[in-house]
């Protein structure tokens, strides 16, 4: 469902500059583990297909990069990429048209602390964002 505010606009008047805000976060192996959490992002929506998606903290410290897939029926952006550091892997987000989101990153990651052997985890982040004003 689109938001009235944007129902009646053209696709150029969609929200362009988004803050979002992390609420859970879980790492996901045979079993989850999810954790509530209070981290903000601003993401600047890209206009085309293969344009760069990147989410900040304010202090710069996290960030998440994609490159925009194609417009879907009920998304107000969709996005993909690949690993930006080592252990990492591909990553994926979708900002829904109610504003929700969800973003999943693969990673290699000791469950057991640093000396332990790592393992194939997701990582995933579900959250909501908010049109600029």
């Amino acid at each position: 469902m689109v938001p009235a505010a944007f129902a009646a606009a053209p696709a150029e008047a969609a929200p362009r500059l988004l803050d979002c805000v992390a609420e859970m976060v879980c790492v996901t192996r045979v079993d989850s583990v999810c954790d509530k959490v209070d981290l903000s992002y601003a993401m600047e929506v890209p206009r085309k297909t293969g344009d760069k998606l990147i989410l900040t903290t304010a202090e710069g410290e996290r960030f998440f990069e994609f490159r925009r897939l194609d417009d879907a029926p009920g998304v107000l952006v969709q996005a993909a990429g690949g690993a930006l550091e080592p252990g990492q892997g591909a990553g994926a987000m979708t900002v829904f048209d109610d504003l929700g989101f969800v973003l999943t990153r693969h990673s290699l990651l000791p469950l057991d602390g640093a000396g332990s052997p790592s393992s194939a985890v997701a990582i995933t982040i579900h959250g909501r964002c908010e049109a600029r004003r």
